[in-house]
């Protein structure tokens, strides 16, 4: 009897789990039959592919590529983040260098780059849009649509409060309106990367994803920098002059790079980022040296100090191991090169320009110095309002032509009073609460927050957005698409730090 109750018990067992068998079967037999159907669809497509550069070029296989890349932005808006990000940090906006020519088709409007008449859009803007687009559509049709300003909402809205009446001002002033589109279309760049940003990260580990892509994108850039200035500096470069074999903005992301590095250390990231950044470290202060770019180094040293002064207070240990030896290191080395005029010698040059600047620098400094006194000249003659956007700087003192380039009478290298000159007092003083406002949260960030790599890209904030600042005060920053795309995100990200660890 009880033989034939097993008995049975065992033919129902194998009854109830033959159809489970059947299924795995099924599945595995599709899944084998799916894998090769994507490997015929793989060499179809490589095939087709091959052919179709042959034929026509690369013009096929990059409209592929886009359309490709823009289905997956609209799948997943975040990708249009990352994608954004990574690649105004891989590419600089043209240059003499042949390898950097996607940077410049990515910042240039489609009528300069592809001849597609009245149509003036670059493609990063119209990635910035179709990102944005995506995410708010999403977000509409799953009935889910949830608006996130952030912790800088206010100085955010203030800022561009002021920047819109700049753009009235200087019109109904009798300012140039295309123009005024024109100087003010960059820093509208800030806004959408913040709103992008800030409503598609949503954890620590995207937070992780955009420290990665900076290490990533960076490192990849400082290497070709480093191929740039051995090879071809002294061969296909060697007509150009020094100053211009790489654009001017590149100075803040390599500084930005070392600083990252330090932060993979002193916040115990995984073993790979560490040691990957520990070899990318020489070739991006390589490539830093050789861009010869005062404002880069300086910037650096300001950055230096104010990561010294955050870590004394929230990581004695990383202060006294790490920042400490710097500053030791910083001091000794300031004498010993400074009169040196290689390579190693370039931070210690910048220094010393500041009060013995040689011939070079001081023809630099001079144009600068005239700029800045029609600046403020101009500035006194509005200083609540402004002269707005669209409308010349007064020219008191004579400046050394630079007709080449067609908005040397409205945009200054002095690019943080210039804010000033087109907002007023009102948008400049919205400007730097804005500014500081996300440097905080980035240091209490830093301070606050039980995740390293909160911690890690709090550290990246801070030190990009003071590069940034220092960079613009003697340089245009804030007109470059590179930049604000680079600000953008970094402000859009620390405003939403305390939402992602709540």
């Amino acid at each position: 009897m009880m033989n034939l109750l097993g008995h049975r018990r065992q033919s129902a067992l194998e009854t109830a789990v033959e159809p489970l068998l059947l299924t795995t079967a099924g599945y595995l037999s599709l899944n084998r039959r799916r894998t090769a159907l994507l490997a015929i669809a793989v060499l179809l497509a490589t095939g087709g592919g091959s052919w179709l550069v042959l034929r026509y070029g690369l013009i096929p296989p990059l409209v592929l590529l886009t359309s490709l890349l823009l289905a997956a932005i609209f799948w997943q808006p975040r990708l249009g983040v990352y994608v954004l990000f990574a690649l105004v940090l891989l590419f600089e906006a043209g240059g003499p260098d042949d390898l950097m020519l996607p940077g410049r088709y990515l910042n240039f409007g489609l009528q300069s780059s592809f001849g597609v008449s009245g149509f003036i859009a670059s493609p990063l803007e119209l990635l910035l849009l179709f990102s944005f687009g995506s995410w708010a559509i999403q977000g509409i049709a799953r009935r889910n649509l949830r608006f996130r300003m952030g912790s800088l909402a206010w100085p955010l809205v203030l800022f561009y409060l002021a920047l819109l009446g700049g753009i009235v001002r200087g019109t109904l002033a009798g300012g140039d309106a295309y123009i005024a589109f024109w100087e003010a279309r960059a820093l509208l760049y800030v806004l959408l990367c913040y709103l992008v940003a800030s409503n598609t990260i949503e954890n620590t580990r995207h937070v992780t994803i955009l420290t990665g892509i900076t290490l990533l994108a960076v490192g990849a850039f400082a290497i070709e920098g480093a191929y740039r200035h051995i090879v071809l500096v002294n061969t296909v470069l060697s007509g150009i002059p020094e100053e211009l074999v790489y654009t001017h903005d590149t100075v803040i992301f390599l500084g930005t790079e070392l600083f990252l590095v330090l932060a993979l250390w002193i916040y115990r990231s995984p073993a790979w980022q560490r040691l990957l950044g520990l070899a990318l470290a020489p070739v991006t202060l390589f490539t830093l040296l050789a861009t010869q770019r005062r404002a880069g180094y300086i910037a650096l040293l300001v950055a230096l100090l104010a990561l010294a002064l955050v870590l004394a207070v929230t990581h004695r240990k990383a202060f006294g191991i790490v920042i400490l030896p710097l500053l030791i290191g910083t001091s000794i080395y300031l004498p010993i090169f400074w009169n040196n005029t290689g390579l190693l010698g370039q931070p210690a040059r910048a220094v010393r320009s500041l009060s013995q600047p040689d011939a070079r620098d001081a023809s630099s400094n001079e144009y600068r110095a005239l700029e800045k006194v029609n600046v403020i000249e101009t500035i006194h003659s509005d200083p609540l309002l402004g002269v707005g956007f669209g409308r010349e700087f007064h020219f008191v003192v004579p400046l050394p032509s630079l007709s080449w380039w067609e908005f040397w009478h409205y945009e200054p290298h002095h690019n943080i009073m210039w804010v000033w000159l087109k907002t007023g007092a009102p948008g400049f003083i919205a400007f730097w609460i804005l500014m500081c406002s996300t440097v905080a949260y980035a240091a209490a960030a830093i301070r606050t927050s039980p995740h390293p790599s909160v911690k890690i890209f709090g550290v990246l904030a801070l030190v990009g957005i003071i590069q940034t600042l220092v960079f613009c005060y003697v340089d245009l920053g804030l007109v470059d698409g590179r930049v604000t795309v680079f600000l953008g995100t970094l402000m859009g990200t620390v405003g939403i730090l305390r939402d992602i660890q709540a």
